[in-house]
């Protein structure tokens, strides 16, 4: 699984995007935008970092794709805002999902 083969730190930005994404999108667009309902979301963040992540329509890969898309390219946050959920910044957090991609041999955008 190419979240295994990413460091620590990227580790805790991936979760960072799937934490902030919980909260930042309303639990009934989550199903629209993520492809995972709210409960199967929060049982990723539960289980991290011990997910699959191998099969594009699982929810482990919808929930770190789709998450980190939103964080990318979706949802603003206001600057005022970015240092409750990260630490990294976004050029970081954009670094990290290309990483993530490329280890899946995957281009980015939502499934």
């Amino acid at each position: 699984m190419a979240i295994e083969h990413l460091s620590e730190q990227e580790r805790d930005i991936v979760l960072r995007c799937i934490k902030t994404t919980a909260a930042y999108i309303d639990d009934r667009e989550k199903h629209t935008r993520l492809g995972v309902q709210p409960d199967d979301l929060q049982c990723v963040i539960a289980s991290w970092p011990h997910i699959d992540d191998h099969d594009e329509s699982g929810i482990g890969f919808l929930a770190i794709n789709n998450s980190m898309n939103e964080v990318c390219n979706g949802f603003p946050i206001a600057p005022a805002d970015w240092s409750t959920w990260f630490d990294s910044s976004l050029p970081e957090i954009e670094t990290t999902y290309r990483k993530w991609l490329a280890l899946k041999g995957n281009s980015g955008g939502i499934r």
